[in-house]
């Protein structure tokens, strides 16, 4: 897919470039990118269509597109050539007339989007993601020449996570209807899954209290909580697979057993999940943060008794755990 976006939003982009790519000139962004000068010259001056791939995915929500053309069309008439055709074929006033429509069309269309917003609250993939950024997640926003952008973004380790963002990835084109993108930092072993949604970070903040930047008094709000077991259990599943851990201690004799452990800095939620484990049967350990360097609380549940109850009823979507603990328990059904 290619487009054409109104010249405030081709302002946005660029300047987005440049800073994300530490430059302030086009020709220093060419040499960056590997993108032609000239090349971007016309996606800048609105006189090429502007292929989508280039487009960063924490803009493509907010960017206001005149017209859209797919992917082949440039091969039959491309760039500048294009522009100077439709512009004798239907006239200045024309081509302005439809690029009004289109981004009159786009504005309505995301308006109604935002109206039209509304998860529920026990669905349980909405509760596994919900779970995850609880465990590795975070919401923002930032101005981009005085516009407010939307992130949410997961954290994880590249060397373990790639799968399970894949996974995630999915959840978040089924239930939200957008295109998750996920980078590699290169600096460390760290990865990120990221995505746009205005609407979804308002929820998530007004509605269940889940903190804009900095996390903080994390804990599952009544009207969650209160569902009962068989919606929480997929709050703890998330948690689990992001900030939680499968590992094999030894007993006394010095033998092997598994275990499942979730460690927080967040003593109020984990003092929920407690209970939650408590109030269905599980034998777990609560250890309080004060009595550790890193001052968090940690429940741990061991052996295979406890694994397998954790699996018939919580389970994993984590193929990292799951490969550990694989022969160790007999799946259900």
């Amino acid at each position: 897919m290619r487009i054409l976006l109104t010249k405030k939003s081709r302002e946005d982009l660029f300047n987005f470039l440049y800073k994300k790519y530490s430059v302030s000139t086009m020709k220093e962004l060419s040499e960056k990118i590997k993108i032609s000068y000239r090349t971007l010259q016309n996606w800048k001056y609105g006189y090429r269509y502007i292929p989508h791939i280039v487009i960063p995915s924490n803009l493509k929500d907010y960017l206001e597109i005149t017209e859209s053309q797919e992917e082949n069309w440039g091969e039959i008439k491309g760039g500048h050539v294009a522009y100077q055709e439709m512009l004798k074929k239907y006239g200045k006033e024309e081509i302005i007339r439809r690029r009004k429509i289109g981004t009159q069309k786009s504005k309505e269309l995301r308006l109604k989007n935002e109206v039209e917003f509304d998860i529920a609250l026990d669905n349980p993939k909405f509760l596994e993601f919900y779970g995850v950024l609880l465990g590795d997640g975070w919401l923002s926003k930032f101005n981009l020449k005085n516009k407010i952008i939307y992130v949410i973004g997961i954290s994880g380790d590249k060397r373990y996570d790639k799968e399970f963002y894949i996974y995630l990835k999915e959840i978040i084109k089924d239930i939200f209807h957008r295109s998750a993108y996920i980078r590699e930092i290169k600096s460390n072993n760290g990865m990120e899954l990221k995505f746009s949604h205005k609407m979804l970070i308002k929820f998530m903040n007004e509605k269940i209290n889940f903190p804009i930047g900095k996390k903080f008094d994390l804990r599952i709000p009544d009207e969650i909580y209160n569902l009962g077991f068989s919606s929480t259990k997929y709050i703890i599943r998330g948690i689990l697979d992001t900030d939680g851990s499968f590992y094999f201690d030894k007993d006394p004799a010095g033998r092997p057993y598994p275990t499942i452990s979730i460690e927080m800095k967040e003593s109020s939620l984990i003092n929920q999940l407690y209970n939650l484990l408590i109030k269905e049967g599980f034998k777990v350990s609560y250890r309080i943060g004060k009595n550790n360097k890193l001052g968090t609380d940690r429940i741990t549940l061991k052996g295979k008794i406890q694994l397998q109850k954790w699996m018939n009823s919580i389970g994993s979507s984590n193929l990292r755990h799951l490969r550990k603990i694989r022969g160790l328990v007999t799946q259900p059904g």
